[in-house]
């Protein structure tokens, strides 16, 4: 006969397990710290944005050599029909119509106005003797600012202001056309530069933080020394090439491995040309782009910039799970103190459990491996490197664990320190975010966490061409987490 379902009963339970939690502070705190932790840190990630990218720039652009006006002034000095006099403009019109049969003004923004698209008008002044000779000196001087355009921009119509007297009354036409000139050239030319407009543009953009160089080689450089995560490289032509219409491509240098970073230094790069075009030229335009990956390439796969790290990962997460719940059990079970009566010293204690712990996390990390070379097979020529690197970060993770279940009451404390300890890690450590990502108040945090070192450190092997002797920092790093580790497991042992 079944028993009714008692809800007393039920809310007995309920308060019994409430009253455990209260009062079982560890577990209690864990509870609250957890979740809490978690959503600080997914606030801070999402909330951040890539800034201050380094990005190395080479800007070798020129200024327009040549003035529309001093190239107007070149022709007419070397034309066999005219003698210029060079004046200024309150004395231009002196003599016109007795020694000087034209006035030519070149206004001073004749050649910007030009580029920049906008309505440029010269102003010729003739007072001849005859209707014949004055279209042949509006011919001549047409076809020389015709032929200068051409020399300056390729091919760029200008208008001409024609103001024509006659000296009465008109006398038989001379036979010989020649005439005299007088030129006023007020042109400033064009001083500004698309490449100077850039690197001013680039250099006030907060999403990157330029490194200024003196050479292509010294962007590809900085880069290959992962100084720098973008490059740009403007040559000495770019802006009277792109005057005449001819194509000379910015070269744009990327490390594709650090993919967040390149894509934020790349969208500030375009912005910038865009608008240093815009500024320029008067108008929208674009600048073509020539991409070059250091590292890396178009289109690489998450899986594969984040496999080295993911293997050191879950060397992390089972160093820390396996271990602290089997330890945690072997001491409530008593059988810790049985071998405490043995002649095993605590040291040997420590150690035999690492190891047998060390191997059950090479097989669980060979597992992982296979699996991350499957489906990035190029980490095949780097993964007996990273294998040192997971062995530190795996011993470490593996005694801290055997430290903290000395500490802890039972398996759930245990899990929630795993938590605590390994969440911050997977955020911060750079594993799944750049830490540039991070707001500058907790720029520093990171660099507490081992998985860090070893994140940097791998990806350096494996993407870089590195070895463990040129990121001996974080090599020793690991090592010192290592001992730190079987130290502190020692010494918690010793003192119980």
């Amino acid at each position: 006969m079944s028993r009714k379902v008692s809800s007393h009963r039920i809310r007995t339970v309920i308060r019994r397990i409430f009253r455990q939690i209260r009062r079982d502070r560890p577990t209690l705190g864990l509870l609250l710290i957890a979740p809490l932790l978690i959503t600080v840190l997914w606030s801070f990630i999402l909330t951040g944005a890539v800034s201050n990218v380094p990005t190395a720039v080479c800007v070798q652009d020129n200024p327009l050599e040549d003035s529309l006006g001093t190239t107007v002034s070149s022709l007419f000095e070397d034309h066999l029909n005219v003698t210029v006099f060079q004046r200024d403009r309150f004395d231009a019109f002196d003599e016109l119509g007795e020694s000087i049969q034209a006035v030519l003004l070149l206004p001073s923004n004749l050649t910007e106005g030009l580029i920049r698209g906008g309505n440029v008008t010269l102003n010729l002044y003739i007072n001849v003797t005859s209707e014949a000779q004055a279209n042949f000196i509006m011919a001549v001087i047409g076809n020389v600012t015709t032929q200068a355009a051409g020399e300056v921009f390729g091919s760029r119509g200008i208008q001409l202001e024609r103001n024509v007297t006659f000296t009465v009354p008109l006398p038989p036409s001379p036979l010989d056309f020649s005439f005299n000139l007088s030129l006023v050239n007020e042109d400033i030319g064009f001083v500004a530069t698309i490449g100077g407009i850039f690197q001013d543009i680039l250099s006030e953009d907060g999403n990157v933080s330029v490194i200024d160089c003196d050479s292509r080689e010294t962007v590809v450089r900085l880069l290959e020394n992962r100084s720098a995560v973008a490059g740009v490289y403007v040559g000495a032509d770019l802006t009277s090439t792109t005057i005449n219409g001819e194509d000379q491509p910015i070269e744009l240098f990327i490390n594709g491995i650090q993919t967040v970073e390149a894509t934020s230094a790349l969208a500030a790069v375009q912005n910038a040309l865009s608008e240093s075009v815009a500024q320029a030229f008067g108008r929208e335009g674009e600048a073509r782009v020539s991409v070059t990956y250091i590292y890396g390439e178009a289109g690489i796969s998450m899986i594969e910039i984040m496999g080295p790290a993911i293997i050191g990962f879950m060397g992390v997460f089972f160093g820390f799970l396996i271990p602290g719940i089997f330890f945690l059990r072997e001491r409530q079970q008593g059988t810790l103190e049985r071998m405490q009566c043995t002649p095993l010293t605590d040291l040997e204690i420590v150690l035999g459990y690492s190891i047998a712990f060390i191997g059950v996390l090479l097989v669980q990390t060979t597992v992982i491996s296979l699996v991350v070379l499957y489906l990035s097979p190029q980490l095949l020529s780097s993964i007996l490197t990273l294998i040192p690197l997971v062995v530190l970060l795996a011993m470490g993770s593996v005694t801290l664990a055997i430290l903290i279940s000395y500490r802890m009451k039972n398996e759930l404390q245990v899990i929630q320190t795993i938590l605590v300890f390994i969440l911050p890690q997977m955020f911060l450590s750079g594993l799944l975010f750049p830490l540039s990502q991070l707001p500058s108040y907790i720029a520093m945090i990171p660099y507490i966490f081992p998985l860090t070192y070893y994140v940097e450190a791998a990806r350096a092997v494996a993407f870089y061409n590195a070895t463990l002797l040129d990121e001996i920092i974080p090599v020793m790093i690991l090592v010192l987490y290592c001992l730190l580790g079987i130290a502190a497991s020692v010494v918690k042992r010793s003192d119980r």
